[in-house]
Order: structure tokens, then sequence, then C-alpha cells
């Protein structure tokens, strides 16, 4: 793509060159996705706190191909509501992905995002809504919940209803 059909490109898309920032956001809007899990890989964030970065990649529709990226820590000195909401969506991921944790798999959050990477690549729903933050509102809350996609392979008693 050159220089004339890259600029028609962002003018199409809506681009307003007085009034638009030159930085538009890359995080996904409040919707519904289909979505793989791409990685799971554990680390420190800015405050030297360990953290498991989860990297799940929308598979279908106009974001086909976009990330979503979920921090999970479960340091000291973070809130207990904070903390259970990490750990249901660590498991709730786990479950989509069909890793059943050991005990050896929760000793900190290197073993538990090596165990979650076992379930790279598959495939299921997340529905991400996003709230106000009243006390920084530049860093909306993103809210995850995730659930199977529905089998659509016939049983055997369906097979018999086909018409050929």
């Amino acid at each position: 793509m050159g220089l004339l059909d890259t600029l028609k490109a962002i003018k199409d898309e809506g681009f307003d060159a007085k009034n638009d920032k030159i930085n538009k956001s890359q995080r996904l809007d409040a919707g519904k996705y289909g979505v793989r899990l791409k990685s799971a890989q554990a680390g420190q964030n800015n405050m030297k706190q360990d953290q498991i970065a989860i990297t799940l990649e929308v598979i279908s529709g106009k974001d086909k191909g976009r990330l979503e990226v979920i921090y999970i820590s479960f340091d000291e000195g973070i809130p207990a509501f904070v903390l259970e909401k990490n750990g249901r969506t660590l498991l709730k991921l786990a479950a989509m992905v069909g890793v059943e944790f050991k005990n050896k798999d929760l000793e900190d959050e290197y073993s538990a995002a090596e165990a979650l990477a076992k379930g790279v690549g598959q495939q299921f729903k997340m529905d991400l809504t996003i709230s106000p933050n009243k006390k920084n509102p530049d860093y909306p809350y993103r809210n995850y919940d995730f659930e199977q996609f529905e089998d659509s392979i016939p049983t055997m008693e369906e097979d018999e209803d086909l018409p050929f």
C-alpha cells in the first residue's frame, strides 16, 4: 500500500486531522468476541509485582487478529476484592482452555502461567464490558467473562432428521 492508498484508507475510516488524535486506542471496544488463547506468560510489572500476562486473539469479525491482554497478579498489597476477581478470572480461563490446575501449578504466577500456556490455541467466547473509573477516568475498568462455544456437531439422533 503506497502513500496515497494509506491516506485514503485513513480518511475513509473517518479520521479528522483537525480534531482527532494521532494515536488512537488499540484496545478492543466493549462487546462479545470469539477469541483464542495466544499466550500466557509471567513477568513483573513496573511496580515489581509478579503478574501473568494472558494474550487473547480475536478469531473472527471486523476485529479479527486484534489482541486483548489481561494482566493478573496475586502479590501482597493488592486489595482482597481484586485478588478474588483475579482468581475467578484465572480459573475461568483455565476451564475455557481445558487446563486443570494442580497444586504445583499454583505456587506462583510463573508456574500458573506455564500450566495455562498448555491451552494455547483453544478457542472460546469473551464478553468484554467497560465501566468508568472515577479515580482515573483515562483508564476505565475492563471486565471479562468467558464461555465455551456451543458444539454444533449433530448428535446421532439429529443425524436421522437430515434430508440427505
